[in-house]
């Protein structure tokens, strides 16, 4: 076998073309890394960083030693202890006043006196923080317990995917209901009320509608008539204004009557102003307690009533 010739070009190393080629962005390329790499997909990070951590304290903090514990199990602060640790001397105090000897016994006396405060007022505020302690457990498992044994909620019974019911009776037996002769006889009660005002609501209605078909124009002849009592006819048109001064008052016009009422003038009429007197102002009520009169009428009848001009036809 031949031997191989040697390659005419020289083999270079591999280099990425994603590293080496150049861009026309001065963008910092985010795909430049693997995908082994943490920042191979970017995540936004929040604007609001976490807060740090507590501050790292070199070495450790004692045990706090129980100082009412004493050496043979008595505590500290009962009075057997402190009686017999704080004794007064047994001979008697004669140093000279002044004298180094009376500052030693004023010290210990001091040192004595301290002791018992001391211990008592770190008695009684271990006693203030064991008993409110306790307390905040006590109300803590108070509140829990009443936590645990509240009802659940509507919403939650409602929307929670284990319904309590015992399949083994849904499917084979009939699942029993103590409410559900209380609930039919209140649904039976409510659809009778409710079928009721619906008949008393339909009688109402045609009854009303047998009153206002008298005025309905069904024939040639009625529109014929209602045309000619709303306009007149060529030979007698309808005008307006008072006839009584001769055709020359008549006019086409709805303001021959005068100007209509003001706001101003109703009110002088329901407060009997503007130089009236009592009849004058009680006569535009007429209308009114007509109207009055009727709706009383209807409500004792118990139908409607129709007005009096339709009465009278």
């Amino acid at each position: 076998m031949p031997p191989r010739t040697a390659l005419s070009t020289p083999l270079r190393a591999w280099r990425c073309p994603q590293c080496t080629s150049r861009t026309f962005s001065s963008t910092v390329n985010a795909q430049a890394v693997g995908p082994a790499h943490p920042d191979y997909i970017a995540v936004p990070t929040p604007p609001q960083q976490t807060l740090p951590d507590r501050k790292f304290i070199k070495g450790r903090l004692p045990v706090p030693r129980d100082v009412f514990a004493g050496a043979k199990g008595k505590d500290k602060s009962s009075d057997e202890w402190l009686d017999e640790h704080t004794q007064p001397p047994k001979e008697g105090r004669n140093a000279q006043a002044g004298s180094r000897i009376e500052w030693r016994h004023k010290m210990s006396d001091m040192r004595r006196r301290n002791l018992r405060e001391g211990l008592a007022s770190l008695r009684a505020r271990k006693d203030r923080v064991e008993r409110t302690q306790a307390e905040r457990s006590a109300r803590h498992r108070r509140e829990r317990d009443e936590l645990l044994n509240k009802p659940e909620r509507e919403d939650e019974r409602l929307t929670t995917p284990s319904h309590g019911l015992d399949l083994e009776t849904l499917f084979k037996g009939k699942v029993e209901d103590p409410t559900r002769s209380a609930r039919i006889a209140f649904k039976q009660q409510k659809l009778a009320e409710t079928s009721q005002a619906k008949h008393a609501d339909r009688l109402d209605s045609l009854h009303t509608l047998y009153l206002n078909a008298r005025t309905f124009i069904v024939t040639p002849s009625q529109l014929d008539r209602a045309v000619d009592e709303a306009f007149g006819t060529p030979e007698n048109p309808v005008t307006f204004g008072d006839q009584s001064f001769g055709p020359t008052d008549n006019s086409a016009s709805v303001w021959a009557y005068g100007k209509p009422e003001r706001v101003q003038d109703m009110l002088n009429k329901a407060t009997r102003q503007g130089g009236k007197t009592a009849l004058e102002s009680a006569g535009g009520y007429s209308g009114v307690n007509r109207e009055r009169i009727r709706r009383i009428g209807e409500v004792l009848t118990g139908g409607r009533m129709g007005d009096e001009g339709e009465a009278r036809r």
